[in-house]
């Protein structure tokens, strides 16, 4: 019977690790350039503004959003390969690795089911009426905005594990941790945004989106670029562990030869 652990796949670590780029570069284009939401239109628009908006745009809302209910999934193999990156520090037993998996899994959805609904107001906007446009509009915006807090546990869990690495040299470097901690700071200011319609507390105001967004944008960059380069890392590390004990048994043998 063989015992011998097989061989730990670094190669789909690392495949799961490039799922955060690709995310965020998919995100950025489809939801924010070909979806009109880099900014979205103001929350203040009417019923029927609104209406026409979807209606001169429909084709291009359509396919962002299409598109970016798809790779809005690519963002849970990433929560798996930066959870399995916090296992390293906290051990096997960690809930905090488990919980930013859990945080990741959600927060796509809280992405995805906002997403459809823009989608449905793409292809329905020019049969029904513009007050169910503009229900399904300010819906999907609540979700997305107000369900803040998978992705701050997610963060938060992030941020306490990597800035408790013991290393001289952290496998994600501190900054990352502290813009996790701001981003969660930021979202906080998300619960204004049913109580103004302008302004930088509307969702598509200064501090909601720009700022809300945009620490978030720096932290999966920065925390992605960290996690794939210390797979490598680890991975070379592995390798010169699993080195040392055979050339120690390869030299004790050649002793005993030599005692021969």
């Amino acid at each position: 019977m063989n015992n011998t652990p097989s061989p730990f796949d670094y190669t789909m670590w690392r495949a799961l690790a490039w799922c955060g780029p690709i995310f965020i570069g998919a995100f950025l284009f489809f939801f924010g350039i070909l979806g009109h939401n880099l900014p979205p239109v103001g929350a203040d628009l009417t019923p029927q503004q609104l209406t026409q908006h979807y209606i001169d745009n429909g084709m291009s809302i359509r396919i962002g959003m299409s598109v970016c209910i798809v790779f809005a999934t690519f963002y849970i193999p990433w929560g798996v390969a930066v959870s399995r990156l916090m296992r390293r520090i906290e051990g096997g037993e960690g809930m905090l690795g488990n919980l930013q998996m859990l945080g990741a899994a959600i927060s796509s959805v809280i992405i995805i089911v906002p997403c459809g609904l823009w989608l449905m107001c793409s292809i329905e906007a020019p049969t029904i009426q513009p007050e169910t446009i503009h229900l399904l509009y300010w819906m999907g915006w609540m979700i997305i905005d107000l369900g803040y807090m998978a992705f701050t546990f997610q963060i938060a869990a992030e941020a306490i594990v990597f800035l408790r690495d013991p290393r001289q040299k952290p496998l994600v470097a501190p900054w990352v941790c502290w813009a996790g901690f701001v981003t969660c700071a930021a979202f906080f200011m998300e619960n204004l945004i049913p109580f103004f319609k302008t302004g930088p507390f509307a969702f598509h105001g200064l501090f909601n989106f720009w700022v809300a967004y945009g620490t978030w944008f720096v932290w999966v960059i920065g925390l992605s670029y960290y996690v794939i380069t210390a797979i490598t890392r680890l991975q070379q590390e592995d390798g010169a562990l699993s080195v040392a004990p055979k050339a120690a048994s390869t030299g004790f043998l050649g002793a005993r030869e030599a005692v021969r």
